[in-house]
C-alpha cells in the first residue's frame, strides 16, 4: 500500500477547544481531524472532497505553556462625532487580554491515503500553495520531507503518539477520551461534524491492546523505529461519517 508521507516542524501551535469563547483558552493535545483538512487543501490551493482521503498521524510536542494575546473586540459604534478626530466613528474596539495554552516546537508526521490524487499530493506538498502553518495562522510551519512509503502488513505493531478511534475505547485502558471536530463545511462554518477519538500520547505494543479473534494485521510504516522486533502502526480516519 502506496501512501504520502509528510514531516513537518515548527516553533509553536495551538489548537483551541471552539466552545471555550472566555477565560483561559486551553488546546487539544493533538490537530483535530477538521484542521488535518484544512491543511491538506492549504497545500493544494482548492477544498477537495472530504470522502476522496483518509489521514493518519503522529504528534510530538516539547513542552506546553501559556502565552498571553491581545484581542481586538469590535461593536457597532453609536455613530456620534468624535471631536478629537472631526469624524463619525462606525466602530469602536476594545482590546482584551486572553491567556492561551500553546504547544511547543510540535512534530507532525502525517500519513495520507489518497491513491487517485497521490502523485498530485506529492507536488502539492512538495510546493504548497499557501503558506504552511499548523493552528492558527500565526504558527508557521516547514515541511522537512516529504515521501511516497509503501506500508506493509504486520500481526507485531506498537501505536505511538497518535489518534485512535473511539471504537478502542473499550480495547485499551491508556488515552484520553476526546470530542474533536470532525469535519467543517467551508460553505458553511456552523455546520460542525464531531466524533469522539482516543488521544494516545505514549507509545503502546500491540499486546496491551484488547485483539479480537477476527483481528487483521495491521499496517506499519518499515521507516520507523523498531523496538523488540515491531515497527509503528498506522490508523487510519476518515473526515466523514463512518
Amino acid at each position: 500500500m502506496k501512501v504520502l508521507k509528510v514531516e513537518l516542524e515548527g516553533f509553536t501551535t495551538s489548537f483551541r477547544y471552539p466552545h471555550f469563547l472566555v477565560g483561559r483558552h486551553p488546546s487539544y493535545r493533538m490537530p483535530p481531524p477538521a484542521t488535518i483538512y484544512g491543511h491538506i487543501c492549504s497545500a493544494l490551493g482548492e477544498w477537495i472532497a472530504p470522502d476522496s482521503i483518509n489521514f493518519s498521524y503522529c504528534f510530538y510536542y516539547d513542552g506546553r505553556g501559556d502565552d498571553l494575546e491581545h484581542i481586538h473586540v469590535a461593536v457597532v459604534s453609536h455613530r456620534k462625532l468624535d471631536k478629537k478626530w472631526g469624524y463619525v466613528k462606525n466602530i469602536e474596539a476594545e482590546i482584551n487580554p486572553l491567556s492561551r495554552e500553546i504547544l511547543l516546537f510540535p512534530k507532525l508526521i502525517l500519513y495520507i491515503d489518497a491513491q487517485s490524487m497521490l502523485d498530485r499530493l506529492f507536488n502539492a506538498f512538495q510546493s504548497p500553495c499557501y503558506s504552511v502553518i499548523l493552528g492558527r495562522s500565526q504558527d508557521l510551519a516547514t515541511y522537512k520531507k516529504i515521501s511516497i512509503v509503501k506500508l506493509k502488513e504486520s500481526s507485531q505493531w506498537y501505536f505511538e503518539n497518535t489518534l485512535l478511534p473511539w471504537s478502542f475505547r473499550t480495547r485499551i485502558s491508556e488515552g484520553i477520551p476526546v470530542l474533536m471536530p470532525k469535519f467543517i463545511n467551508p460553505d458553511d462554518r456552523r455546520q460542525v461534524e464531531w466524533d469522539r477519538y482516543v488521544i494516545l500520547d505514549h507509545r503502546v505494543p500491540c499486546d496491551r491492546i484488547l485483539q479480537y479473534e477476527d483481528n487483521k494485521p495491521q499496517w506499519i510504516d518499515p521507516e520507523t523505529l523498531e523496538i523488540k522486533g515491531m515497527k509503528r502502526a498506522i490508523i487510519w480516519h476518515s473526515f466523514v461519517k463512518e
